[in-house]
């Protein structure tokens, strides 16, 4: 079985120029001066001319926003709902999945009928949790808009699409799990803002798994309200049309009021601490400095303190980049991101770096704060980073819908009504003293939380000098390290104890071969997995995908081929050993007769204590993870490395039951074969039966 998550795991494992030094534009003798060769002298702040936008307010207390632009005959809308982050606790989840419902059906539609109507009108549709968007062809605005109405004012809340949403998302979340990455971030929350606040609520499979669809429909009840809504049109449309379609469709939507959660403040650590979180394995961290600010988005230090996070980390020749991609080439990039937010706003920079360079790369990361913080910066650098954003605030303006979401801030956030046509004006007015001021509020490399998700026993050890060096798990859970209480094992007692839990020496020897299927579903689609091995001799395998056969492997105890839709091909020698291995009823009767294994040694995963046995094969890793209670193996994990890249591919082993005095999994679930896990169910299994000797047929 370790043989098939490779052959379903087929993803691929994968100028800056300098600025010329500036020279006296002024000077009086140019005769032979050449232009190209230096950058042009910085111009006044050009003025800002785009197009206005209209609002009014329904009875119902929805706001109404349009930004009329006939270039071409298309309208967008949308409903945004400005409500307050809840607590969701051990439910976490629901309002997102509230947010998709809207869209699955109506009480008058199903959502076939729904999906038909949309693509009729040749519209794109969906709901969020605080709102929807809808856009097509201006001439079908009322039809669309009405659609829209149906679906977010009168949902039916549909118990098998809940299902539905519920098991995508299981499967988004067992898809991130090992992302070092989403890891990174999950932890970054917690320690930003704490769990009793809802911006470090964690949504996991177990929220997920608790929440009913009552919980949706309840919150939906509460919190679903116009009065502190915006319905924004964008595009052909002018402000009558807009009006009278508004009020048809959003004017009898009744008002109530609407619960105000109290959140806990937000504060920040009162010194830098280290937070790690373990990754066996992996040859690169994910470095994050991270901890929460105020900054509200209406603060008059907004427009300063985006110029000085650009010229730390908002662009590719930001000094984070230059430092770390280009003088010292840890990592392919970083970014630096200070958010703005009206209730807590969060100051995060991350970067993935080998193992080797973890500790040197948190040093320069400091290093750059540090010196924004005491040094000014040149006006030469400070106008490339201001042109930088200039330009993108110019290209922005290309969009209509920039206007509309100009005007959705300058609402939500009771911003100055000039903010944006002055935008440019204030941003040219930005001085190295105000940027030395902003890295002073906003950049504490001294009351940090440094978050870094990487293999414990290459880095850990190396981060001290930064701080208390804390440990969490993927869930931002603190590591209290205590005294083991398992029992230390060798390798030989550890494979002895499997053996013994799947039955014994004499039964196990006893298994001369084994014929099972398998099930699985992806996205609607039948797949079967089907083995038959000669234990310890031959092995054949097939995957049937919608009733065809895919893919086909035959290995006669010396020789192999691969059948893909047809087409034969010969194992090469590494395949051919790998199919040896395979023919293993038990995998622990394989790893008798291997080398290179080792105990390095317990770790908890899931709640589970394992002991862990490696095993190096040139640029992979095989790690096997045996329960510390039952002996049996839980789990493969299978690492490989190339140019640097890590790829992650798991085996879960699930549901042992006794066959013929053997225990055999009945449920293994693959983690990396494809973009969602993939959960197999034993659907036939037999063992000591006839032998087909076709099956194993190369020739």
């Amino acid at each position: 079985m370790k043989k098939i998550i490779f052959l379903i795991f087929l993803g691929a494992l994968f100028i800056q120029c300098s600025p010329k030094v500036n020279k006296d534009l002024n000077k009086k003798d140019n005769t032979n001066f050449d232009f190209r060769s230096v950058a042009p002298a910085p111009k006044p702040a050009p003025e800002v001319k785009f197009g206005d936008y209209d609002i009014f307010t329904l009875k119902n207390g929805l706001k109404v926003i349009v930004v009329e632009n006939n270039k071409v005959p298309k309208v967008s809308m949308r409903l945004f709902l400005d409500r307050e982050p809840v607590m969701e606790g051990d439910k976490a989840g629901y309002v997102e999945l509230m947010g998709e419902m809207s869209s699955r059906c109506s009480k008058d539609k199903t959502k076939a009928q729904l999906d038909e109507d949309i693509d009729f009108l040749g519209a794109n549709f969906s709901t969020f949790s605080r709102g929807f968007y809808m856009s097509g062809l201006s001439k079908y605005a009322d039809q669309m808009l009405g659609l829209a109405a149906d679906a977010v004012l009168y949902p039916a809340f549909p118990e098998s699409e809940f299902e539905k949403l519920k098991t995508q998302r299981l499967s988004a979340l067992a898809s991130a799990k090992d992302d070092p990455n989403s890891i990174s971030s999950n932890v970054s929350a917690v320690l930003d803002y704490g769990k009793g606040h809802p911006y470090g609520e964690l949504v996991t499979e177990e929220t997920v798994n608790n929440i009913t669809l009552d919980d949706c429909k309840n919150y939906y009840n509460n919190y679903f309200n116009p009065s502190n809504g915006y319905l924004v049109f964008v595009g052909d449309i002018d402000d009558d049309t807009a009006k009278k379609l508004a009020e048809k469709h959003f004017g009898n939507w009744e008002p109530k009021l609407i619960p105000t959660p109290e959140l806990p403040k937000v504060t920040g650590p009162d010194k830098t601490s280290v937070n790690f979180i373990p990754k066996r394995g992996a040859v690169q961290s994910v470095v994050a400095i991270t901890y929460p600010v105020e900054l509200k988005p209406n603060s008059e230090d907004i427009i300063k303190a985006r110029v000085m996070n650009t010229l730390l980390g908002g662009f590719f020749r930001s000094r984070l980049n230059q430092n770390l991609r280009e003088d010292h080439a840890y990592t392919y990039g970083i970014r630096s991101s200070l958010k703005d937010d009206d209730i807590a706003g969060e100051f995060i920079t991350r970067a993935s770096v080998r193992n080797e360079v973890t500790d040197s790369a948190i040093y320069q990361i400091i290093f750059e704060m540090n010196k924004l913080r005491n040094e000014k910066v040149s006006e030469k650098e400070l106008n490339l980073v201001k042109s930088v954003m200039t330009g993108n605030f110019g290209r922005a303006l290309e969009d209509p819908s920039t206007i509309a979401n100009f005007a959705l801030k300058t609402e939500r956030f009771n911003l100055p009504k000039n903010f944006y046509h002055d935008y440019l004006k204030n941003l040219a007015a930005v001085s190295p003293d105000d940027i030395m001021m902003m890295a002073n509020k906003y950049l504490l490399p001294d009351n940090s939380n440094i978050v870094v998700v990487g293999d414990k026993n290459s880095v850990a050890d190396k981060l001290g000098s930064f701080g208390e060096v804390k440990f969490f798990d993927n869930y931002g859970n603190e590591i209290i390290e205590k005294e083991s209480t398992t029992e230390k094992l060798s390798l030989d007692d550890i494979l002895e104890k499997n053996m013994e839990a799947l039955g014994g020496h004499d039964k196990l020897k006893s298994i001369k071969s084994v014929e099972s299927e398998f099930s699985a579903n992806v996205q609607g689609m039948e797949l079967k997995l089907w083995e038959l091995k000669e234990n310890g001799k031959r092995a054949a395998m097939k995957i049937n995908m919608m009733g065809q056969t895919v893919q086909e492997q035959r290995f006669d105890g010396t020789k192999g081929i691969q059948i893909t839709q047809g087409q034969k091909k010969p194992l090469t020698e590494d395949e051919l050993k790998d199919s040896k291995s395979e023919t293993y009823v038990f995998p622990v009767c394989d790893l008798k007769h291997q080398e290179g294994l080792k105990v390095v040694g317990n770790e908890t995963v899931d709640g589970n204590d394992y002991y862990i046995v490696e095993q190096k094969l040139n640029d992979k890793t095989v790690l096997y993870y045996f329960n510390t209670k039952t002996y049996l193996l839980d789990m493969i994990e299978n690492i490989v490395t190339a140019n640097g890249k890590q790829q992650k591919a798991s085996q879960k082993f699930a549901e042992y039951k006794d066959h013929n005095g053997v225990l055999l999994p009945e449920k293994i679930i693959l983690i990396g074969a494809l973009p969602m896990p993939v959960e197999f169910k034993l659907s036939k299994v037999v063992v000591n039966g006839d032998i087909d000797e076709s099956a194993f047929k190369v020739d």
